[in-house]
């Protein structure tokens, strides 16, 4: 068995190996990660000898032609099916994520290795040193964009977790594609094909890998994109009855405290009870008194249901708000933005000791055309951000689209959403058109 024969097989399976496992490194690894990568590497150096073996037994290593780039098709397919299970092996994962790490590490090893190949012939013969020192050169260089275009915005976009069914198109197309289309350039030197033949082919496969790169990252982005819209329709009709649940509580709140507000009053008639403790009765009972009036129900209620959760935890809300210029918003989207600005400025109110800074102001007001609202509240730390806005766990935790959710209620009025830090004092700014027909009636 020569060390050429070997040495070629075993530098493209590590490769691929470290390409899929740049696209895949997010992933959540699994128990004993590194014994089973070591595990995984000796059996595909064995299982790479025994091949060899095999096919120096056979003579498929001498043969020419079509029946070697057949053989060489059949085996770099079955490397690139074998690469799925091996990656569910490694990473905590679902067959269709792994799917798409395998065919984008797969199509950037072959898109680095056709780039060899291309320098190669068109360097013409040079040492074997020289030509290991470019091809590992190009490899890292190749590696290296491919990490930067592609799979460090998979990362930054939280596309590690995103499933689409799609992924089986992309393998058939890598399979005809990448690999056939690679393997059909690298025999046209041995059929008399021109050097600018064989050059423009090697940029078109070059081509074709980048495409198919893009295809893979544009299937993810748009699978992803639908996710989150249909996420936050779900999120919207949940609002919707929740804002008709906490209503109908916070009425049933108010009729119960002027229930009980009469009785006090039967009772201090009485002289029953001394006026101290019915004053310090009633003082108490004037928490659950939802006397949130900002003219729109829906900013009342959401402004009600938080100023109990405040008072409970210690935390001053304080609130000058037109709720009538938020009229031509919908109360369910009243409802999730403000429940949303709230929780943010809460969970990082909550973690503060001194209780001057447990406070969270809220403003909103018109001025023209525009309706404005500010919540401004003290942090400590840092403030995790979501799109650059802040994330509430107790959000993320029930639907994980908090920040965009807000962000998206924004938008669809045609308004932004921005924040701001200055020290330990954070601001959150909305900005939202007002209709022309909402503007006139207001004139």
């Amino acid at each position: 068995m020569g060390v050429e024969a070997v040495v070629g097989p075993m530098t493209v399976l590590a490769q691929v190996a470290i390409a899929m496992l740049l696209f895949a490194w997010p992933l959540p690894h699994r128990p004993h990660f590194w014994v089973r990568l070591g595990a995984l590497a000796a059996a595909g150096v064995a299982l790479t000898l025994a091949l060899v073996a095999a096919a120096e037994a056979t003579g498929m290593l001498q043969a020419r032609g079509p029946s070697r780039v057949l053989e060489e098709f059949a085996l770099f397919s079955l490397v690139l099916v074998f690469a799925v299970p091996t990656l569910l092996i490694l990473f905590d994962t679902s067959v269709w994520v792994a799917l798409f790490f395998a065919t984008a590490g797969y199509t950037l090893q072959n898109l680095a290795s056709g780039t060899v190949g291309l320098l190669a012939f068109a360097l013409g013969e040079r040492s074997t040193l020289l030509g290991l020192a470019e091809m590992a050169a190009v490899t890292c260089v190749v590696y290296l964009l491919g990490y930067l275009a592609f799979a460090l915005p998979v990362r930054r976009h939280g596309l590690t977790d995103v499933e689409d069914h799609g992924m089986l198109i992309v393998v058939a197309a890598v399979i005809l594609v990448v690999i056939a289309f690679d393997l059909v350039n690298k025999s046209l030197p041995m059929l008399g094909a021109g050097f600018a033949d064989v050059v423009l082919l090697r940029i078109i496969h070059g081509i074709s890998c980048v495409f198919m790169l893009t295809v893979e990252f544009e299937l993810l982005y748009t699978r992803s994109l639908q996710t989150n819209v249909a996420a936050m329709e779900r999120a919207r009709a949940d609002d919707a009855k929740v804002l008709a649940a906490s209503r109908a509580n916070v009425q049933a709140i108010n009729v119960r405290m002027h229930d009980i507000r009469h009785q006090l009053r039967d009772l201090e008639a009485l002289d029953f009870v001394g006026a101290d403790a019915l004053a310090d009765l009633e003082g108490q009972l004037s928490v659950y008194d939802a006397a949130v009036k900002t003219g729109n129900v829906a900013l009342d209620t959401v402004l009600t249901e938080k100023g109990l959760v405040c008072e409970r935890e210690g935390i001053s809300l304080g609130c000058v708000a037109d709720g009538g210029a938020l009229s031509f918003m919908a109360p369910a989207d009243i409802y999730s933005l403000f429940g949303d600005a709230v929780d943010n400025a809460m969970e990082a109110v909550v973690k503060l000791d001194d209780p001057d800074k447990r406070v969270i102001d809220l403003t909103v007001r018109s001025t023209g055309c525009m309706v404005s609202a500010h919540v401004e509240n003290y942090f400590r730390g840092d403030v995790r951000l979501s799109n650059g806005l802040p994330l509430a766990p107790s959000r993320q935790d029930a639907r994980g689209y908090g920040a965009r959710h807000m962000r998206a209620v924004a938008e669809r009025y045609g308004g932004s959403i921005t924040t701001s830090t200055d020290g330990d004092l954070f601001r959150l700014d909305v900005l939202i058109p007002i209709p022309a027909t909402r503007e006139a009636a207001v004139r």
